[in-house]
């Protein structure tokens, strides 16, 4: 038998989190600003996981970190499986299918190995600028492989198994952090969140028109513009910006003190802004709650303490601040907008998107694909666990975030509510986990509306579990179709515009999501980042 609490998880999922950006301040920053940074982020580790792990703690017993969840050793094991059986699946590493976007994370994870750091792009005049967290632990592995002599397919294939195997970490931590973020001690209720985890998602089969039609065996456009993705969505198509963001959101909700929140913030901020926002929102409204308890306890000094706590003051002088400078060069951002290269790498448009949140039209037929939208992606699930929850808080900040998120429009794309509403689902699933867990003794209550509605979330949930099935059909398919070697995933090759596969499509490519434009006039390569003068 073997016993998780989240007061020693939360050492391995702390460390986990600040080491890509120990790696960035090595590999990116000027060693001056490098210092710094990286002492700031040993602090907010140290301080949020290590000083305050003892057992003799009052405030750490008292708050229930160090109230152990017990799990068998073979359940532990099946965890493990079941989360490299997830990974796999997903395509990380190319060890099985992979999504029509791993062309673009597959040339930046590759750019990242094999360039130089910062990593430039001298055809255009650009660097590369994006929220690279996830990949800079693994990228370090290919690394190595290059200074042994490794050519550039063997290094990338060494850094392919080594990203494989932190996404597989990642993700045992993430599950290791919901057995206690749930106080799942028993091995039914392990595997219905594990699994739960795996498996939860709007009622999308419902929705979709042409379920395994159009958008390559994928059933979430059904709604025009509007998207939330389920979690596997999420694993199999924008894992950089998800896994992370995860282990934060399970973090933050068993942080009984706000003392860690900003480091929590920018490590979810370095890799994955989107879901930043999202988060941001549960912190501020967590911060309050605490807040109005430690007035009624009369606690205010602690709670300052706390306000003001090494990890906090750290994360915001030292981490935020090139986090920021960083992302903000992003030509997405700054003016490049919807960058496009032809085949000479000549930038051929480039319309600033900055500043383009806009609310989507408000016609009669949006207005009807809205409100089918929130009630299969959500609105079922929050009907029939509302009862229960309605009177805690953040169950409005999960409820306001997935009603507004949709209308908000950042650039060309869905992507600001498909990943910014990643913690609200996430807060979601929570709930919807822990009311099947809490009422199981409804099922016992024959005749009573109580039993039918708990039969109905568990129909409505089991309906969900089709869109995360069609992710793995489309997988296995494309296998069948194409085997693993399939070209498709890697045409890209790189962001450079010098690469081998580059220039197939005459109408060019769209670079401004992923790089800076003339990186030397932005404030972070200009000040902090190594000099890219001799690249």
């Amino acid at each position: 038998m073997l016993e998780l609490s989240y007061s020693s998880l939360k050492k391995y999922a702390y460390c986990a989190l600040g080491l890509p950006f120990i790696v960035f301040a090595i590999g990116w920053m000027k060693w001056y600003w490098a210092i710094p940074a990286i002492a700031a982020t040993i602090v907010c580790v140290f301080f949020g996981a290590f000083k305050r792990c003892k057992v003799t703690d009052k405030s750490a017993v008292n708050d229930g970190e160090i109230k152990r969840t017990k799990i068998k050793k073979w359940m532990f094991f099946l965890v493990i499986a079941i989360a490299l059986i997830w990974v796999w699946q997903s395509g990380i590493g190319g060890f099985w299918a992979q999504s029509k976007d791993y062309p673009w994370r597959n040339a930046i994870f590759r750019d990242i190995v094999l360039r130089d750091w910062p990593v430039y792009y001298d055809v255009y005049d650009g660097a590369l600028v994006y929220y690279i967290g996830f990949w800079l632990v693994p990228a370090l592995f290919g690394k190595l492989a290059l200074l042994m002599g490794a050519n550039d397919v063997l290094a990338f294939q060494v850094a392919s198994v080594a990203i494989f195997i932190w996404a597989a970490f990642l993700i045992i931590i993430l599950f290791s952090l919901l057995i206690t973020l749930f106080r799942a001690n028993t091995v039914k209720k392990q595997l219905l969140i594990i699994l739960g985890f795996v498996f939860f998602s709007g009622l999308d089969i419902l929705g979709s028109i042409e379920p395994l039609g159009a958008n390559f065996y994928h059933l979430e456009w059904w709604a025009n513009n509007y998207q939330y993705s389920s979690f596997t969505t999420c694993m199999f198509w924008v894992f950089n910006q998800s896994i992370i963001p995860w282990i934060t959101l399970a973090c933050l909700l068993q942080e009984k003190r706000i003392r860690n929140y900003v480091f929590l913030g920018m490590m979810c901020l370095f890799s994955g802004p989107l879901p930043f926002i999202g988060l941001f929102l549960f912190c501020i409204t967590l911060g309050m709650i605490k807040g109005v308890e430690a007035i009624k306890g009369r606690q205010i000094k602690d709670f300052i303490k706390d306000i003001v706590s090494p990890s906090n003051l750290s994360a915001t002088m030292f981490v935020f601040v090139f986090i920021a400078a960083y992302l903000l060069s992003n030509a997405a951002i700054s003016g490049g907008g919807a960058l496009r290269l032809d085949q000479n790498a000549t930038i051929i448009q480039s319309e600033s998107a900055a500043g383009n949140a806009v609310m989507s039209g408000e016609s009669l037929e949006n207005l009807i694909t809205y409100i089918k939208f929130i009630m299969f992606e959500f609105g079922f699930y929050v009907i029939l666990v509302g009862r229960k929850y309605y009177k805690n808080p953040l169950f409005y900040v999960m409820l306001a975030s997935l009603l507004v998120f949709p209308f908000i429009k950042i650039g060309g794309g869905a992507d600001f509510p498909m990943r910014a509403s990643i913690p609200a689902l996430f807060y979601l699933y929570y709930l919807v986990m822990r009311f099947l867990m809490d009422e199981k003794h409804w099922m016992k209550q024959k005749g009573t509306v109580n039993r039918l509605l708990y039969i109905v979330l568990i129909v409505v949930f089991l309906l969900g579990c089709a869109t995360p099935a069609v992710e793995f059909y489309r997988g296995c398919r494309q296998v069948v179709k194409s085997g693993l070697d399939n070209p498709m995933e890697d045409y890209l090759y790189t962001l450079g515009g010098d690469g081998p596969n580059v220039w197939r499509v005459e109408s060019g490519y769209e670079y401004g999501n992923f790089v800076s434009v003339h990186p030397g006039e932005k404030v972070f390569f200009k000040y902090f980042a190594k000099d890219l003068q001799n690249k």
